[in-house]
């Protein structure tokens, strides 16, 4: 059986490819705004991750295990997407500093073969020691998190920042590895 990541994603590019997993890349191209941001962080992510991976499964000819996800930052309850300007970037890490906030992501495996999909969340909490006003410009100016829910990538320079993490680490970085393995393991029997 193959493997297929639903994304465009280098970081999930190389979650995979650490552990040694085999797969092809082809990016969905669903329209995200079709769903809606109001509904709950953990709803809103399983639904994107399963649009993605169904999406996918369905012009594959053969058979494969599609593997969709997406992933959002919650802060006060309200899903945090990727910074549209460096003011918009500026705010966002502001409002971490020296606070928490979650990391929420879908995960979604279907099976090409049959459509059988099974879809589950991951959530981790990320505290962020206090940053001044000049960190949070340089870190902005210097790496460009544009691309990064939330402004900030983990697995890079912005984990100074970071006090602490309770959860999975690979979900602040955009897959959660570990869910992905058990979803394998249990929902059909493939162990990667």
């Amino acid at each position: 059986m193959n493997f297929v990541l639903a994304s465009k994603s280098p970081r999930r590019r190389e979650i995979l490819s650490g552990v040694g997993l085999r797969f092809d890349i082809m990016e969905s191209n669903v329209d995200e705004s079709t769903v809606s941001k109001e509904l709950p962080p953990h709803f809103y992510v399983q639904e994107l991750a399963m649009l993605k991976s169904t999406d996918i499964a369905s012009k594959i000819k053969g058979p494969s295990y599609v593997i969709g996800a997406d992933t959002v930052v919650v802060s006060d309850g309200k899903i945090i997407g990727k910074p549209q300007s460096f003011e918009d970037a500026f705010d966002m890490l502001s409002s971490f500093s020296g606070a928490s906030h979650k990391v929420v992501s879908g995960i979604s495996v279907t099976n090409s073969e049959d459509m059988t999909t099974v879809t589950d969340y991951c959530e981790t909490e990320v505290v962020f020691y206090p940053m001044s006003d000049c960190e949070i410009a340089d870190y902005i100016n210097t790496y460009k998190p544009y691309d990064k829910a939330g402004a900030y990538g983990i697995q890079e320079y912005a984990g100074v920042f970071v006090e602490k993490i309770n959860g999975d680490y690979y979900n602040v970085v955009g897959l959660p590895l570990s869910k992905l393995y058990q979803l394998l393991k249990k929902e059909f029997g493939v162990i990667i």
